[in-house]
């Protein structure tokens, strides 16, 4: 199975978000309608007078939409904190509740963070959202998502230290210029480290890491990383994403070790 086999069979679940903040609508919630995999977003109204970091959003999942899309969340005797739980409430109405997450979270995961997988810092807002929209397939996603995310998948690799770590590469100067990180996590723990790169590999070696060049043009359609736990199904981590004609990305990851495994045998298949 190719890379492009495996990304044309994935399916996501059928997920509606919808959007509490005070008005107008927020971009975010424009944003999330064209970029996300979600089959629908809504839009509720918080009382004016709630501050705009107030804001959040509710994921469900399952067939279910909101009940009342077009009901104001307006009462301007209730508090914030009140009008979060009634919503949840609504959630697990219609559609299993899977999370709420505030704005800022969602808005920070529009242009994350870069930390390095080591950095002892405490977990990002945008974390949370990489961690509930697991396994949805996005629309748009540009470089410096996919790199958090990758960062995510590295970081649990380190702090593991064990098992075998897989990353694409669409060209060698990407991959040079992540050199001194998949080293340092080559170098400083158990981790196999092996880097797929789509043309041909004549830098510096680099130690540690197995490195196979000219891996054939899947590897230079797709953006791959993959982590196998050490056989700790409750470790794994994988991301995929194809690149479109607009330089974006078509994203999806995923912790589900079956599917990881997958991912982790497309990857090898598709190397000539």
């Amino acid at each position: 199975m190719t890379l492009s086999d495996y990304f044309d069979r994935l399916e996501a679940p059928a997920r509606t978000v919808t959007v509490y903040a005070p008005p107008p609508r927020p971009a975010i919630a424009d944003r999330l309608e064209t970029e996300a995999g979600i089959d629908a977003v809504e839009y509720r109204t918080l009382p004016a007078a709630a501050a705009a970091e107030q804001g959040f959003l509710v994921v469900r999942e399952g067939t279910g939409t909101a009940s009342g899309s077009a009901e104001s969340c307006e009462d301007e005797r209730s508090e914030s904190s009140e009008k979060r739980a009634g919503a949840q409430r609504h959630a697990s109405d219609d559609g299993e509740f899977v999370a709420a997450i505030g704005l800022e979270a969602a808005r920070e995961f529009l242009e994350p963070p870069i930390v390095s997988p080591w950095a002892e810092t405490d977990d990002g807002p945008y974390r949370r959202v990489i961690e509930v929209f697991e396994a949805t397939v996005w629309r748009a996603l540009d470089r410096r998502q996919l790199l958090a995310i990758s960062r995510e998948i590295e970081t649990r690799a380190w702090r593991v230290g064990s098992g075998t770590l897989r990353a694409s590469f669409q060209r060698a100067a990407a991959l040079e210029a992540m050199a001194p990180v998949y080293v340092r996590l080559a170098g400083e723990s158990a981790l196999d480290v092996h880097a797929y790169v789509a043309d041909e590999w004549d830098r510096p070696s680099m130690p540690g890491v197995t490195v196979h060049a000219e891996a054939g043009p899947e590897i230079g359609g797709f953006w791959v990383l993959t982590f196998d736990g050490d056989g700790d199904e409750l470790r794994t981590s994988g991301l995929i994403a194809r690149e479109r004609d607009d330089e974006t990305f078509e994203g999806y990851w995923t912790d589900d070790a079956a599917l990881v495994a997958e991912l982790t045998d497309a990857l090898r298949d598709s190397v000539d």
